[in-house]
Parts: structure tokens; C-alpha cells; sequence
């Protein structure tokens, strides 16, 4: 709540102590690994190109998942004033499209270029949030129901591809860490991204003169949301880049144990 507050120094300890509790961790797990103990994360891991950068687009899969889950039904009632069962009716096809995705793309990693099905997932997701920015209070609700089932598209796209590219350059003893590593990040990527959803809503909220505990709606809280859903986009081209170091090197090089 700092980091939402009026407390600048406050929020700058925190980030600090963030970054310091992780740089302890990764001391530690490089000590127990140099003494032949056996570190809760092998570090080993991120020497494989391939599963750093998928680890990277992991982080941004689970901001993305777990931001846009808390902001659309948050953008739906508060920004467009829809009832929470409009919500729920407005997302329900949503849900079901990205659980058949999911399925349909399995059986596609097995046969196509990982990297090539996580970019087309990435590029399905920002396009997802570019297009929220064009709705306003009177647009159609199909639109919303389009673009929302567009976004799930390419998380269904991303999930299966981005751990079998990730992990496939692993050595065989490294697949069960990598595989707990992999999950771990994505769902640290969910936590950061409901909390910078909220973060910077409530900064461009504030920034156009509105307050989510203002009743009524309007074009300025529409904008604040725009802004929210922006970075979004923007974070999903970002991981386009890390998502293109999917491809696989040589096959000497990919396989060595580091």
C-alpha cells in the first residue's frame, strides 16, 4: 500500500529491501551449489539462452494473465458501469476459448517452432489490449467479448509452446527444476502484475482528477484505464524480443550441461 501511497521514501526502502532479499538469495543458492549442497534453485538453469529468455517472457505471460484478470472486470463495472453479472457472462466465452487454445496448441508445439507460436500468442495479446483503448461508454458489447476472447487466444497460444521451448535445451536432470522454475516465475510475474495494475490505475486516475471512490464514470477515467491497458501492450511487445531467443542454437551447444 506504500507504493500507493504519499510516501515516496517509504515505497523506495521497500523496492530496496526487495532487491536486496533477492540479491541475499542468489548468494546463497550460488554458496550451496559451490559446496555441493543442493540449492532451492539451480542457477545453473539461466545459462541455457533458451530458458532465461523464456523465463523472461514467463514473468511477462504472468503480468499480463494475472493483471488483466483483476483490470478488465475492475475496467467493466467501474469504467464502463456494467453489473457484475455482465461481467461474468462477457468473460465466460473468453474462458472457454482460452481452455480449447490450450488443447489445439499442445498438439501444435509438438510439430511447429516454439518461439513462432509464442510470438503469434504475445502479438494476439497486445493487439488484445491495444484494443480495449477504442472502446468508450457506448460501444457494443460484442466488441468487448471480441477483443477479450482475442487476448485469450494468445495466452492459449503462449502457455503450452513457451514451457516446451523453455525447457527443451535442458539438460535431463535440469528438466524438474526447470520445470518448478519456469512455474515459479510466471506466477511471480501474476503477483507483480496485479499490483502494477493497481499501482498505476490509481496514479492516472489521480493524474485526471478521478478517484475510483467517485460513483460516476467518465471520458477521463476511460483514459486512465487506456493508459493501464498501453503498458500492458507495451510489455507484451517487450517479451516479443526475449520470445524470438526461443529458436534453438546448435544442437552441441543447446545440450551442454554448464
Amino acid at each position: 500500500m506504500a507504493l500507493r501511497g504519499d510516501s515516496p521514501l517509504q515505497a523506495a526502502l521497500l523496492l530496496a529491501g526487495a532487491l536486496a532479499s533477492f540479491g541475499v538469495f542468489v548468494w546463497w543458492q550460488r554458496r550451496l551449489a559451490a559446496s555441493g549442497g543442493t540449492p532451492l534453485m539451480n542457477l545453473a538453469l539461466f545459462r541455457y539462452r533458451q530458458f532465461a529468455m523464456g523465463s523472461v517472457v514467463a514473468f511477462i505471460y504472468g503480468t499480463a494473465l494475472f493483471g488483466s484478470t483483476y483490470l478488465l472486470p475492475v475496467y467493466m463495472q467501474v469504467g464502463l458501469h456494467l453489473s457484475a453479472s455482465h461481467v461474468g457472462t462477457i468473460l465466460l466465452p473468453a474462458g472457454i476459448v482460452l481452455a480449447l487454445t490450450i488443447a489445439g496448441v499442445g498438439r501444435l508445439a509438438d510439430r511447429h517452432p516454439t518461439w513462432v507460436l509464442v510470438t503469434i500468442g504475445l502479438v494476439l495479446l497486445a493487439a488484445s489490449f491495444a484494443l480495449m483503448m477504442v472502446l468508450r461508454l457506448d460501444s457494443a458489447l460484442w466488441l468487448l467479448v471480441a477483443f477479450a476472447i482475442i487476448g485469450r487466444i494468445g495466452l492459449g497460444f503462449i502457455l503450452p509452446s513457451l514451457n516446451l521451448g523453455s525447457m527443451r535445451p535442458l539438460a535431463k536432470p535440469l528438466i524438474p527444476q526447470g520445470a518448478s522454475a519456469i512455474n515459479f516465475v510466471r506466477m511471480l510475474g501474476g503477483a507483480a502484475g496485479v499490483s502494477l495494475c493497481a499501482i498505476v490505475l490509481e496514479w492516472r486516475l489521480a493524474a485526471h482528477g478521478d478517484s475510483l471512490a467517485n460513483p460516476m464514470t467518465s471520458p477521463a477515467r476511460l483514459a486512465a484505464f487506456d493508459e493501464v491497458f498501453a503498458m500492458l501492450a507495451g510489455l507484451c511487445a517487450l517479451a516479443v524480443c526475449a520470445a524470438w531467443q526461443l529458436r534453438q542454437g546448435p544442437p552441441d551447444a543447446s545440450r551442454k550441461t554448464g
